[in-house]
């Protein structure tokens, strides 16, 4: 990982922490289907287990962060989508983050530093991604942004772990 990928993946957790979120409901990599889907959505091969809203904090939604896993591969993958409020169609901002927890309890803190992620971000015209990590045993955290418009808008799946297994 370059050291501009991380940094920015650095001040990207930094300014979550800042923000309250709620997190999503655990579950394991059970929860996806056991049939993956055969064609790829915004890149993502697997089922999609989960979505988060991308939104600004006087609550207007400029998108949804939509993970997915593949019960072949056992990885997740995630994309940040914008909507038409977002941008969708114009070139603007987005970002996704996919942290692998150091934890494997779901709820619990999720401490990335030494573990692996993958981002992506720049000006996009329709979403962000895709990211993928491989988190066997582990919980994940995702988030992202959109700004297209201000303020910023962003989603996460919480500060502590989900989808874990």
């Amino acid at each position: 990982m370059t050291i501009r990928r991380a940094t920015a993946a650095l001040a990207t957790f930094a300014a979550t922490a800042a923000l309250s979120f709620t997190a999503a409901p655990a579950a394991t990599a059970a929860d996806a289907t056991a049939a993956d889907a055969s064609v790829a959505e915004y890149g993502c091969s697997g089922s999609l287990i989960d979505t988060y809203p991308v939104r600004t904090s006087a609550g207007t939604t400029y998108g949804q962060i939509r993970l997915y896993y593949n019960s072949s591969t056992r990885r997740n993958c995630a994309v940040t989508l914008k909507n038409a409020t977002g941008g969708y169609g114009t070139s603007s901002y987005a970002s996704v983050t996919l942290y692998r927890c150091s934890t494997s309890k779901p709820g619990a803190q999720c401490d990335w530093r030494d573990e692996t992620w993958d981002d992506d971000y720049g000006n996009f015209l329709y979403y962000a991604g895709p990211v993928s990590i491989s988190a066997a045993g582990k919980c994940i955290r995702v988030f992202g942004q959109v700004s297209a418009n201000r303020p910023i808008a962003t989603g996460d799946s919480g500060t502590g772990g989900v989808h874990c297994g």
